[in-house]
């Protein structure tokens, strides 16, 4: 029998966007939960673990230069030595240094076959702050950290006003269209909109808008994920989702574009097609994700990449569902109307 994998989630953001905040307010809310935290500092003297409240969960240091660089080194290391000690938690919050690409720290858990087996990827949660983002946003960590997020929380909020507000969430949807945007106060935020987010795996609304108003602390409508696709879309979708998910000021280099076209696609032209194009343009590509109908599987076809390194997963089976694609690429210089012609090329 296999072993339930441990979920993972990356905390990353830009220096003083609230992040150590965030992860006290995990470790001492009562959740039951036995998370093992891996906090990463960059600098020779070892400061935010001393800012973790008193916990009794287990805290990992990894303090010998940014995850980023040493990925194939001490986080691999650190999470060998969790794997031996898995009887002693459920779950891992990894906390990035602030000047952090997250991109590496993702590949760690698609490339290493023991961490594959032994942990899944739940979220990246990125927090940013609403009332300095103006001064960081040009920097390419910080394009890449909102780039790669499941999960944005606007956080200082009452530090600006409303008319600020909007135009850092714009800012945001440039880098990331598809995340779901939190606005806080001193990070609170309920855990069930930090933990257990499933974005690595339920990719069931990859391509859906985002525009509700998110209240301080939380979302004002319900976000349930496991529908089951309930609705029918009975609109023929020869059109793509992206003419909805429109790129938001083509100046910027960093961009994300959403499509969802109906139909399966043939595996190999797929493969041949997807693997010339993160061959020639995988650094562009900061992440891409999304859900597939493949010829001849009854079960979704879950894809995963980040730059060169993909993953493709066993999602749940079709049954009466209509069959689609949805996917979304994030990255710099997209070319929208080339993806949308290689996908189509793709359908049977």
């Amino acid at each position: 029998m296999q072993i339930k994998r441990i979920p993972v989630t990356i905390l990353t953001g830009f220096l003083g966007s609230g992040k150590t905040t965030l992860l006290n307010r995990v470790l001492q809310e009562a959740h039951g939960k036995r998370i093992a935290v891996i906090e990463n500092e960059f600098g020779e003297v070892s400061i935010d673990d001393a800012l973790l409240q008193e916990t009794t969960q287990p805290i990992m240091k990894v303090s010998n230069g940014c995850l980023c660089c040493t990925v194939n080194g001490d986080l691999v290391k650190t999470l060998e030595d969790l794997i031996k000690r898995r009887s002693e938690y459920d779950y891992v919050v990894i906390e990035t240094t602030g000047v952090a690409n997250p991109a590496p720290v993702v590949q760690t858990f698609l490339i290493n076959e023991d961490i594959n087996d032994a942990f899944e990827i739940d979220a990246v949660i990125t927090l940013v702050d609403a009332k300095h983002l103006e001064l960081h946003i040009e920097s390419k960590e910080c394009k890449e950290q909102i780039a790669f997020a499941d999960v944005v929380i606007l956080n200082k909020v009452d530090l600006v006003d409303s008319a600020e507000i909007a135009e850092v969430e714009d800012k945001i949807r440039v880098l990331n269209k598809h995340a779901t945007i939190y606005k806080t106060e001193r990070s609170a935020l309920g855990l069930d909109s930090v933990l257990d987010q499933k974005a690595f795996s339920d990719l069931s609304s990859v391509t859906e808008e985002h525009e509700c108003n998110h209240a301080v602390g939380g979302c004002e409508h319900d976000h349930d994920h496991d529908h089951a696709h309930d609705h029918d879309h009975n609109h023929a979708h020869d059109h793509d989702h992206a003419n909805h998910l429109h790129v938001h000021n083509h100046d910027e280099d960093v961009q994300s574009v959403g499509f969802e076209l109906a139909g399966s696609v043939d595996s190999g032209r797929f493969n041949k097609w997807f693997g010339e194009l993160i061959r020639i343009d995988g650094d562009n590509l900061y992440r891409c994700k999304g859900i597939l109908s493949v010829e001849g599987k009854t079960d979704r076809v879950i894809v995963q990449a980040v730059h060169r390194v993909t993953e493709t997963t066993k999602g749940v089976a079709w049954g009466d569902d209509k069959r689609i694609l949805k996917l979304v690429f994030i990255g710099k210089n997209l070319n929208r109307d080339a993806l949308l012609t290689g996908l189509k090329n793709c359908l049977v």
